[in-house]
């Protein structure tokens, strides 16, 4: 009984690690801030930011399942880097009704975001080469503070050759992630964060 338990693990592991595919996942691209420009009220003098995230980098691993069928499943493990510049302002209203910055209280100061994250991606081919894929990219950014984010994805990707693919994706970040960056002169921001990313797959393992 036990060897033909054993027997049927081993059938078992070897039909799994037939159909997995993996390897190296490295990227860069640039970033966005959706930011809630509504007037604060926590302070009367209603501070207000502009942000610039510049060109962000990623690395990580990729493990693809069922990489031979129409539809199949993408599990990456990333760690990104990141510089945001923030400037921060207080508007007033001017006679033609706008609001534009005030000198007084201007400040600028930029910051390093590396977010850990684990996106899970169906994906389904159109040709033989060229495939798209939706997900859920749930995201720990462990700097400038350890905050916790949901993003949504979409991703356009096609292989290059036998050892190279080639991948577009847009992130969109769904929880207020700013307003816990709000230590120090960052406080009373909030906003949303997304990316669109440029990727290289390179899979050690073909199946």
């Amino acid at each position: 009984m036990k060897r033909h338990l054993l027997f049927l693990l081993l059938l078992v592991s070897i039909s799994v690690s037939a159909q997995v595919e993996h390897g190296v996942l490295v990227g860069g691209g640039v970033g966005f801030s959706m930011q809630d420009n509504k007037q604060l009220d926590w302070d009367a003098s209603d501070l207000k930011y502009n942000h610039k995230l510049k060109i962000n980098g990623m690395i990580g691993y990729r493990f693809r399942f069922l990489p031979e069928r129409t539809f199949f499943y993408d599990l990456d493990v990333t760690v990104g880097f990141q510089n945001m510049n923030s400037h921060k302002y207080s508007p007033f209203l001017a006679a033609d009704g706008d609001y534009v910055g005030h000198s007084d209280g201007e400040k600028d100061f930029s910051e390093f975001i590396m977010p850990v994250s684990v996106a899970a991606s169906w994906n389904i081919r159109f040709s033989k080469n060229c495939y798209f894929g939706l997900g859920v990219a749930p995201t720990l950014y462990a700097r400038p503070q350890a905050v916790f984010d949901l993003p949504v994805l979409a991703k356009l990707g096609c292989r290059a050759g036998r050892h190279c693919e080639l991948s577009l994706s847009y992130q969109y970040g769904c929880l207020n992630t700013l307003k816990h960056f709000n230590n120090g002169p960052a406080y009373g921001r909030t906003g949303r964060l997304s990316d669109f990313m440029f990727s290289v797959y390179i899979p050690f393992t073909i199946k």
